[in-house]
């Protein structure tokens, strides 16, 4: 698990062990592998995986978000994961963004992912292309979801705090040296964004996260686990661009938003009207002029027609959008492969997260890479090449 500690990733911590309870899993141990940082490939951490496998004898390896430049190369501790349990099925899995020419994909990902049997992105298009042809194979989306630990369902009935602003945007202004990076024209669009809001709300605006020092209607950095709770004190939440341009990319704070129950503006990124539908989940924009427009309506909205479309929307996203379902689905497509691998058949995966109306033969060209010329080494009669 990505962290220090398997808290750090609580919401699928969590989740692992609820599907032990629910009989989905029949065990399941975290190991916190940012533990590993630094060190060389014979260290501790891997030592630990490696004592936990003999003794576990795990059907199931998930290298959960392995994706930093400075994890030592995994091959070696996955070879070895690979002779203690031959038939398990390793899957790993990214939850950043990555940009074509600047900030590419981590070596560790691109390793993890060449000798894994499954990966799971979190935005396909050119990312997903560019790891197809990087060795990594069977390739699925896979969104972020929002952590049902950190953001559960709020059941009170007591009023919100009031509060002296109806527009809020949670975003980091990062540092970015690189003029040519696309994270420098992502932060740019940012910045032109914050200061429309101010212009045209005023101290009905308020803006949080790290590095606004100077901005107005700034409010200071947020707690992770506040999110929700500013979101629901407000009247309209504005995503201020989810930072990747790969095909479906949102980051969690999406799926958080959308599972606190008020409207929430947001800017387009191909192929996400897929995931939930524009005008009844979200307010998709292209521009800022687009942005005050979507804004303006729901401000002016006095019979609370968007209020309700918005509480719907959370009982969406809490029905099929979290940790949990997107470990259980992960583990699902997992489960199914290693059926058709014993069975000497291919298989390719129908993702379930998607809306109802999406037609899956044809977005699956979109949603999946590298499944069609897959080949095992025991199907000898359905695959000539081997």
């Amino acid at each position: 698990m990505q962290g220090h500690h398997p808290e750090d990733q609580i919401g699928f911590h969590q989740s692992g062990a609820k599907l032990v309870q629910e009989g989905f899993l029949g065990d399941y141990h975290a190991v916190p592998f940012l533990a590993a940082d630094q060190k060389p490939k014979n260290n501790p951490t891997y030592d630990t995986i490696l004592e936990i496998a003999k003794k576990q004898k795990p059907d199931f390896i998930f290298f959960q978000h392995f994706h930093f430049h400075r994890i030592p190369d995994p091959t070696v501790l996955i070879g070895a994961l690979r002779r203690i349990v031959p038939e398990a099925v390793l899957f790993v899995s990214s939850g950043d963004s990555f940009g074509r020419w600047t900030r590419p994909l981590p070596r560790s990902l691109i390793q993890a992912s060449r000798a894994a049997d499954l990966t799971f992105l979190s935005g396909m298009g050119y990312v997903a292309d560019h790891l197809a042809k990087k060795g990594g194979k069977n390739i699925s989306l896979m969104p972020h979801g929002f952590c049902p630990v950190r953001f559960p369902k709020k059941t009170s009935l007591s009023p919100q705090p009031a509060v002296d602003w109806e527009v809020v945007c949670v975003a980091s202004n990062y540092r970015v040296r690189n003029p040519f990076s696309y994270l420098y024209q992502r932060k740019l669009a940012r910045i032109r964004e914050v200061q429309k809001l101010w212009r045209r709300y005023g101290k009905r605006f308020a803006l949080f996260g790290k590095g606004w020092e100077g901005f107005p209607g700034w409010r200071g950095p947020l707690p992770y686990e506040n999110q929700g709770d500013i979101f629901r004190s407000s009247r309209v939440v504005v995503g201020g661009h989810p930072g990747g341009g790969m095909d479906y990319y949102l980051s969690d704070r999406e799926f958080i938003a959308m599972a606190s129950g008020t409207p929430f503006v947001e800017y387009w990124t191909p192929r996400i009207n897929t995931i939930f539908q524009d005008e009844n989940h979200w307010y998709l924009y292209r521009d800022e002029a687009g942005m005050i427009q979507k804004i303006d309506r729901i401000l002016e909205d006095s019979a609370g027609t968007f209020n309700s479309m918005a509480k719907s929307t959370e009982a969406y996203v809490r029905a099929k959008h979290s940790n949990y379902h997107r470990l259980k689905e992960m583990l699902r497509i997992a489960q199914k492969f290693s059926a058709a691998r014993a069975a000497g058949e291919k298989y390719k995966p129908i993702l379930e997260f998607f809306l109802p109306q999406v037609n899956w033969a044809t977005e699956e060209k979109f949603a999946l890479r590298g499944w069609e010329s897959q080949c095992w080494k025991n199907i000898n009669k359905i695959c000539p090449c081997l």
